[in-house]
């Protein structure tokens, strides 16, 4: 799997070409995972990257497919929760936050503390792509509570636009996954799990499998009966209103 959200290769590209960046510029990927997408932006835009990721597998990733793809000397990934990272206001051309909204904040707060903190960090007339997900339609109380609280999801398609737009930025493109992304990506998790649960020599003696298992499963049960008509991811492509206010668009 290339990016920790329902997003295909077809559609990262385009999102890619989309963002207008001129060379040189410094783009910023909050939780970047792995690195792929920001590693398409270096490559397609010869633009400098930071990526930051708590997780120091994903950093590691990273690291090792800039150095295989020739863009380590224009990607530089950081091993941080994104409340410890610093950098002057201003500093980067465009920010993109992919599924990792939570890393400014739990539940209701990490989108809005995404945007807020993300109009510190770019330059006016600068660029923020940001993953969030949405309903789709009411979530069932079922759905709910196999999600847990906070769930993390607040709004649907059009009051995520609407809520970025009243905190100064302006919309400038919108796609949503598909139903096959969110299948690949659903799916890939559930295989992925089986394969390591079945590589570990400790398993079927390591307790911790069981419930790792019993959860995967009942995530999937969730997923098919509810959430794939239910949740919804949008990719929010904003541009950062040069006087502070979001002009209408």
């Amino acid at each position: 799997m290339l990016f920790n959200n329902p997003l295909g290769s077809a559609k990262a590209d385009r999102l890619v070409e989309l963002l207008p960046l001129a060379a040189g510029g410094r783009v910023l990927d909050a939780g970047c995972g792995g690195g792929e997408f920001l590693l398409r932006v270096v490559d397609k835009h010869a633009v400098e990257g930071v990526g930051v990721d708590r997780d120091p597998r994903c950093i590691q990733t990273a690291r090792e497919r800039a150095e295989s793809r020739g863009l380590a000397n224009r990607c530089a990934f950081h091993e941080a929760e994104m409340g410890a990272f610093t950098a002057p206001p201003g500093s980067f051309e465009a920010a993109i936050c992919l599924g990792s909204t939570h890393a400014f904040g739990a539940g209701e707060a990490a989108y809005p503390n995404t945007l807020a903190r993300m109009r510190e960090l770019v330059r006016p007339g600068g660029h923020l792509l940001v993953g969030e997900g949405f309903w789709r339609r009411e979530p069932a109380a079922e759905y709910l509570a196999l999600l847990g609280d906070p769930v993390g999801v607040y709004r649907d398609h059009a009051e995520n636009i609407a809520f970025a737009k009243e905190r100064g930025w302006q919309a400038v493109y919108a796609a949503v996954s598909s139903d096959d992304e969110w299948d690949d990506f659903e799916w890939s998790h559930q295989m992925r799990l089986q394969r390591e649960a079945a590589a570990d020599p400790a398993n079927p003696a390591n307790p911790a499998w069981p419930a790792r298992l019993a959860r995967a499963r009942a995530w999937r049960e969730g997923y098919l009966r509810w959430g794939r008509s239910t949740l919804g991811f949008g990719f929010y492509l904003f541009r950062k209103a040069e006087d502070g206010v979001g002009p209408e668009a």
